[in-house]
Parts: structure tokens; sequence; C-alpha cells
């Protein structure tokens, strides 16, 4: 059958696409390291902001939520664009392989797959999947460095110690 005949053509293609959620889920796991310096480096110079809040009796959650909340935006704004930015690169990947045909660096060379062009297919599922885990590690990046916000002195904090 024509699945038999292929075989060794999609066993490279789900090689190929496992290798190819190991390698991008290590971007979004340093993303996500960098949004959580980001974060500490932001609770670290509004130290005094955040002892004026304690002062006023904001709760030690309430300071989280602060902080959460704004990992939470990154993380959105984050996952939209970086989808719209795939979906861009999807739709314009044959004018794109083909640009990076004519400087020599041809990504895909047709002498290798036996194909002109980049073949795609959008799963609308994986996607969700993909950016609803984006969503949720930049939003636990934000949590340590809330943690560690919320649990300074008010007096310290004022003092700029």
């Amino acid at each position: 059958s024509w699945m038999d005949q292929y075989e060794d053509w999609f066993d490279l293609i789900k090689r190929e696409k496992l290798m190819m959620y190991f390698a991008l889920s290590f971007i979004i796991i340093v993303s996500a390291f960098c949004i959580g310096a980001v974060m500490f480096t932001v609770t670290v110079q509004k130290k005094q902001e955040i002892g004026v809040m304690k002062a006023l009796g904001a709760m030690p959650s309430q300071v989280v939520r602060v902080f959460l909340y704004q990992g939470m935006v990154i993380g959105v704004l984050g996952s939209v664009v970086g989808v719209l930015l795939g979906l861009v690169v999807i739709r314009f990947r044959v004018l794109i392989q083909h640009g990076l045909a004519k400087l020599g660096m041809d990504p895909f060379p047709a002498s290798f797959h036996d194909i002109n062009e980049i073949p795609a297919h959008v799963d609308p599922l994986e996607v969700f999947f993909i950016c609803l885990g984006a969503f949720l590690m930049c939003s636990l990046a934000g949590l340590v460095p809330a943690l560690f916000a919320a649990r300074h002195d008010a007096a310290r904090s004022l003092r700029n110690l």
C-alpha cells in the first residue's frame, strides 16, 4: 500500500516533529527563566513601592497578585504575538524558503526531501495547548519573584535596605 511504500518517509517526519517539540520546549523554558529574571529585577526596583503598599495595609497575597498579574500579561502578549508571527511565517514559508535558497542557505533542499516546498499543517488544538503551556510557564515564572517581594519587611523596604 501507499503507507507501506512511504513508511520510511513517515518515520522521518515523525522524528522531525518530535525533535521540533523537544527544541521548542527548551526555547519556552529558557524564555520563562528570562521572564522570571525580568520579574525579579522589577521586584528589586520596586522595593520602595512594595514597602508603601505593605505599610498602607496590603496583604502579602495582594502583593503577590500584582506581580503574578504582570507575569500573566506578559504570558498573554507573548503567546498572541508568537502565534501571529508563527502564522505569518507559515503563510509565507515558500517565499522565505526561496529567498534563503537564493542566498545559498536552503534549509530544505529538494535533493534531500524530494519536495520543492516546505509542507505545513496547522493544528489549532496543538497551537492552543502550546499557547496554554507558554502562558502557564510565564505566569509561574512571575510567582517566585512575587513571593520574594511579598515577604519583604515594609520598614526595611521603605529605608531601601
